[in-house]
């Protein structure tokens, strides 16, 4: 009884997703394993959630403390949604892969990512009156007029994809972890490419006011997906969580670098 009941509790898509983020590893191996192969549809809409909640904190912080020039507070308010909450476990991971083992190493790493994350979201503009076509209106609430928005909302979904792209092209060994092992049985290629299909087309639309060379925005974050999850996989030595985790916020790091670079 007790197991059938971990089992429904598995159906819940969103609490698998946030326990592949943000448990801890002794917590996340207590857990039923076969719960997490529906895990990859919750960690998309989980990365929905923690982009609305970066634009919530940033437009809190915009509006308090009135920066219309550089802006710094909304800058570091959403860093530290980020870094402080749903991604504190991916930047440690990610930190962990580039600074190698020495803690002192991994410190300033982690450090240098943080910096990272908040001087390139003060490059970031409303860019409110940038010109591009219109949709209906019955449409025109799925795209912020705040280009900043967009930016924050797309970030955690790349990094999302990223760990389902891993899991498919990774195939997990000994040292998978079971919970690992049963996410990655759920992210076949159908799944895989779908998601893609649908973040490629969102990411278009959402920087369409943009030359066509925008297209290297999305063509950013998909190479760094592969090819981070590859390397970090075989830094891990297999398929393992801390693969994943790095590479979705290398991803998102990425994401964010590439389209600085094409509105500059």
């Amino acid at each position: 009884m007790d197991k059938n009941w971990k089992l429904v509790k598995g159906r819940l898509f969103i609490r698998q997703g946030y326990l592949l983020l943000t448990a801890g590893d002794e917590r996340l191996a207590q857990e039923e394993p076969g719960q997490f192969e529906g895990a990859a549809l919750g960690l998309m809409l989980l990365s929905l959630g923690w982009g609305l909640a970066a634009i919530g904190a940033w437009g809190a912080a915009w509006m308090l403390f009135g920066d219309f020039g550089l802006l710094i507070m909304p800058s570091l308010a959403a860093a530290a949604v980020m870094v402080l909450w749903p991604f504190r476990r991916a930047a440690v991971s990610l930190a962990g892969r580039l600074g190698g083992s020495d803690p002192t190493a991994r410190g300033m790493t982690a450090a240098m990512l943080t910096l990272v994350l908040v001087l390139t979201l003060l490059r970031l503009n409303p860019d409110v009156y940038a010109a591009e076509y219109s949709l209906p209106w019955w449409l025109a609430w799925l795209r912020p007029q705040t280009k900043i928005y967009r930016v924050l909302l797309l970030m955690p979904l790349w990094g999302g994809w990223a760990m389902i792209a891993t899991a498919q092209f990774c195939r997990p060994n000994g040292l998978t972890e079971p919970a690992v092992a049963s996410f990655a049985r759920g992210c076949g290629p159908i799944r895989t490419a779908v998601s893609m299909g649908l973040l490629l087309a969102a990411t278009i639309i959402y920087f369409g006011y943009l030359p066509w060379w925008q297209l290297s925005i999305s063509g950013a974050a998909a190479a760094s997906a592969i090819a981070g999850g590859w390397t970090f996989s075989r830094l891990c030595g297999g398929l393992r969580r801390d693969a994943l985790l790095a590479v979705n916020l290398l991803t998102q790091l990425v994401f964010l670098l590439a389209y600085v670079a094409n509105r500059r």
